[in-house]
């Protein structure tokens, strides 16, 4: 079951990749870049050192626009081809990688900072991969997460953005890029997530310190964590 979700996701990015970027934008009414550059101003004020960046499922590199520059290495892996491939050309001075976060290519203890941008949720493995993490972080390090989580209270903002998501995104984001099918997937990958607190936890059984939480919108949340 979790090989057909990994090929799923797969095959859901490798078939939305020309696209994604502008889709995004319009589908979040280009909040997206806010949500970013809000993401890695928490980061920053956590960062201690900023020798290596490791952008986990990077898709097309997207975090490398708003990412800190002095970092000596930056390095994007994501198990999506197509979506690396445009990452490539966006971002030449970049290192990209194919793999998966369960099984990062990457030496212990090595890296500064870890990012994941609206990736967790498709983890395949999600406590395996908080543990890869927590392997290739130095002491210290800083773990930033930016995700959607389903909604917690029935209030009418929260109503209003689960209707969006659930039953306008689906038709939007088909229309945008041609192919309904995948944002189904990733509305129902929202609805049937775990909630904040949970994520909490699961990122502490690793070793990870939560040391920020930051709600930006109705279901979106920053988490920024440190390696103990």
């Amino acid at each position: 079951m979790r090989k057909s979700k990994r090929f799923k996701v797969i095959k859901t990015f490798d078939a939305i990749a020309d696209r994604y970027i502008l889709a995004n934008h319009v589908l979040s009414f280009w909040q997206d870049v806010c949500w970013r550059k809000s993401f890695f101003n928490h980061i920053s004020d956590s960062l201690e050192k900023r020798e290596i960046f490791l952008d986990v499922a990077t898709g097309t590199g997207e975090n490398f626009r708003y990412c800190p520059c002095d970092f000596k290495l930056r390095v994007g892996i994501d198990p999506s081809r197509n979506m690396l491939k445009i990452a490539k050309n966006r971002y030449p001075d970049a290192v990209f990688l194919e793999g998966i976060a369960e099984e990062l290519p990457i030496k212990d203890s090595s890296v500064d900072l870890i990012a994941v941008s609206f990736g967790v949720r498709n983890f395949e493995d999600r406590i395996r991969a908080f543990g890869e993490f927590s392997r290739v972080l130095k002491v210290g390090g800083v773990l930033g997460i930016l995700e959607f989580f389903p909604m917690e209270n029935g209030s009418f903002i929260n109503k209003a953005a689960s209707m969006y998501i659930h039953h306008i995104i689906p038709y939007l984001g088909g229309a945008i890029t041609g192919n309904f099918k995948a944002y189904r997937y990733l509305s129902t990958s929202i609805k049937n997530f775990i909630l904040p607190g949970m994520m909490k936890v699961e990122l502490e059984s690793k070793g990870f310190k939560v040391v920020k939480i930051d709600r930006l919108f109705p279901n979106v949340y920053i988490f920024v964590a440190k390696k103990v």
